[in-house]
Order: structure tokens, then C-alpha cells, then sequence
């Protein structure tokens, strides 16, 4: 393999697939990235047998090949890089690469290609395309709600469900869910499917263009997105999930309306001093007025806002940094927070659409 290019279009993509690279593996090779260079065109592969990413960019091919260059090593390398045209020779009888600049050179050992194992394929797919801000904009509103305990890996993760032409994408860590529902150009077979979060928090990640289309591949055991320039495929997470919709209460006895960044600033606030504590705050939700307190051994806050209340006066006790977590992704300048008790779930919605939602447990107080 032979090939020339630049700085910035290595450095993307190394940057890129890196992500993906296993720092643990037992095998040596998956600590690496295959690079393969092909009609001027360089493909960078990295997989920790989870998920793998795989990114084309545009060089000068001057001879086909295939090697496999340690991650961590010709990252930092190539991120010393002047800024000037880079020559890259590898050889394959001793696993070696040259990395050529003005007139310096670096050299670095690594894998043969053929040790590096291929991208699974999707077998029995259901695909669909859907644009990349669309994306984003629903993993933003969903993902602060997966847990981060692997041994429930369920939790780990977030459900796509595809019923005809409506997706619906949940997650939940048991204390609260997370739920967004978008509709689809086209109707589409009934599946059901986990991704894991930290897949789809490497998505978001790699999507380069707001502006482009994603196709997303579901079947088997595999997910697949495809974007422009790069590839993104993941295991997906064995497991029942939860029954979302039996917990998500149909109606309420109070509701009040208020707005996003002024409960958001009240409870960060609040929550500053509770940091060292359960971090509590409590509600009072009282008739054109809701109440925002916390006290603990370093002081207390108190905070008071306007909100307009359906139903009865309310006390109620939540995590505030999962308060928070909604109230920042939430998209919409008010909301409205539906309760049935101190004891009972609330759930938050937008005031101007029905397609998200956000439920938190309450905290049980004294």
C-alpha cells in the first residue's frame, strides 16, 4: 500500500474510527485500525466486536493495500503532524508503515490485514432513511435516561420500535423514562429492537452534516447506519424491555404549566446545595404559584415561580439532577408536569405537541 494525502483528511479519519477501538480486548489486533486504500480511496476500520466505524476519505492511491496500524500510536502521530503532504508506505512482509513528511519519517510496526475481522452483515433487514438533525435532535431527548449498570444491560440500552409508518424510540434506567415518537414517510414492518446507548451515543458523534440522510439497517442481531462517509454497525442488546406503556399513568389529578429555562434555572439553583446530600428538591404546587425548596446541612433555597394549576395543590419530592436532565432537552418553552400524588409518578410534557414525553419516580420524604 501506497498512497499520499494530507493532514486533515487522515486526522479525520483516525479521529473518527478510533472511537470504536478496543482498549481491552485479548486479541492484539483489535487494538488497531486496518487501513485499506482502493481507487483513491482510503477506508479506516476500527470494532471491538460491539460496534465498529468505519470511515472513507480521499486520497492519491498508488498502490492498493491493506494494513493494520495501532490506534493509539498513529493518532498521536498523525495529530503532530505538519501541515504538509503526507506519503504513507506500508509494508506488508513485515507489518510496517512509513510515514513520509517534508523530509522527516516515521515508522511504526502493526498487524497484518488479514487478522482483522470483516464487518457483519444485516441479515433479514428492515431499513428506512431519516435526517441526521431529526436524529440527533430525538437521541438528545431520550438518551440522559439509559442507565450505565451492565448488569442490566436492557437498561444499557434504547428501544426502537417501528409500528406501520410511526417510530417510537424509549429509554429508562427504572427511576426515569425517556419516550419520543416521530412519524415516518413510509409504513414499515413491525420490529422491535435495543441499541445500545453508547452506540447511539457514538452516532451522534460521527454525523458530520446535519443536512445529510441516515439509513438505518435493523435485523438480525445488528443495527447498521450508514451516513456519507462513514459506517456505523453495533451488536444489539439481548433482552426483553420493559412494558414502557403500563407505566406511563393515562391520566392525572393536578397539572400545572410553567416555563422550561425558569424551573431549569430554579432547580440548578436548588440543586447546588444538595450536591452532598440525596440531592432532593421538593415542590409545592400550589394554585398560580409553584414552590421550589431544598435544605440540607450547608443551607437551604428557596425559590418561587409562576405556573397555572388544573386540579389540587400538590407537595412532591424529586431527584433534582434528574429534573434537570429533562428540562435541558426538552424542546419547548413551557411544559406541562402531570402528577397523582406525592407518591406517584410525574410525568413531563411540551405544551405544544404530544409526541414526547418524560417520566421521574418521586422521592419519598419524611
Amino acid at each position: 500500500m501506497k498512497i499520499n494525502t494530507t493532514k486533515d483528511n487522515l486526522l479525520h479519519g483516525v479521529q473518527m474510527v478510533q472511537r470504536a477501538v478496543s482498549a481491552k480486548n485479548p486479541k492484539p489486533v483489535l487494538s488497531g485500525i486496518l487501513f485499506n486504500a482502493e481507487n483513491n480511496n482510503l477506508k479506516l476500520m476500527a470494532t471491538d466486536l460491539e460496534i465498529g466505524i468505519e470511515c472513507s476519505v480521499t486520497v492519491t492511491t498508488i498502490e492498493e493495500g491493506s494494513i493494520v496500524m495501532p490506534a493509539k500510536y498513529i493518532t498521536e502521530i498523525v495529530r503532530k503532524l505538519p501541515d504538509v503532504p503526507i506519503d504513507i508506505f506500508a509494508n506488508t512482509d513485515n507489518n510496517s508503515i512509513e510515514i513520509k513528511y517534508s523530509k522527516s519519517e516515521a515508522k511504526l510496526h502493526g498487524f497484518n490485514a488479514d487478522e482483522f475481522p470483516s464487518f457483519p452483515t444485516v441479515e433479514n433487514e428492515i431499513n428506512f432513511t431519516i435526517p441526521a438533525k431529526l436524529l440527533k435532535d430525538i437521541l438528545k431527548q431520550v438518551i440522559f435516561a439509559t442507565s450505565s449498570d451492565e448488569n442490566r444491560p436492557v437498561f444499557t440500552g434504547i428501544l426502537f420500535e417501528i409500528s406501520e409508518n410511526e417510530l417510537i424510540v424509549v429509554a429508562t434506567d427504572t427511576h426515569r423514562l425517556a419516550l419520543k415518537k416521530v412519524s415516518m414517510a413510509k409504513d414499515l414492518p413491525y420490529i422491535k429492537v435495543i441499541i445500545p446507548g453508547r452506540t447511539l451515543s457514538e452516532l451522534t458523534r460521527i454525523i458530520a452534516n446535519d443536512d445529510e440522510e441516515i439509513k438505518i439497517t435493523l435485523g438480525g442481531n445488528q443495527a447498521l447506519f450508514t451516513l456519507k462517509n462513514s459506517v456505523l454497525v453495533s451488536r444489539l442488546i439481548e433482552g426483553q424491555f420493559p412494558a414502557y406503556d403500563q407505566v406511563i399513568p393515562k391520566n392525572y389529578k393536578s397539572r400545572f404549566r410553567v416555563n422550561v429555562k425558569e424551573l431549569l434555572d430554579s432547580t440548578e439553583r436548588a440543586a447546588l446545595i444538595t450536591k452532598s446530600g440525596n440531592q432532593t428538591i421538593k415542590l409545592d404546587i400550589q394554585q398560580e404559584l409553584l414552590i421550589i425548596r431544598a435544605n440540607t446541612e450547608i443551607g437551604g433555597v428557596h425559590e418561587e415561580l409562576n405556573s397555572y394549576l388544573e386540579g389540587e395543590p400538590m407537595q412532591i419530592a424529586f431527584n433534582a439532577v434528574y429534573l434537570m436532565d429533562v428540562l435541558k432537552n426538552i424542546d419547548s418553552e413551557e411544559i406541562y408536569f402531570e402528577l397523582n400524588g406525592p407518591l406517584s409518578p410525574g410525568v413531563i410534557k411540551p405544551v405544544d405537541n404530544n409526541n414526547y414525553l418524560a417520566l421521574i419516580l418521586p422521592i419519598r420524604t419524611a
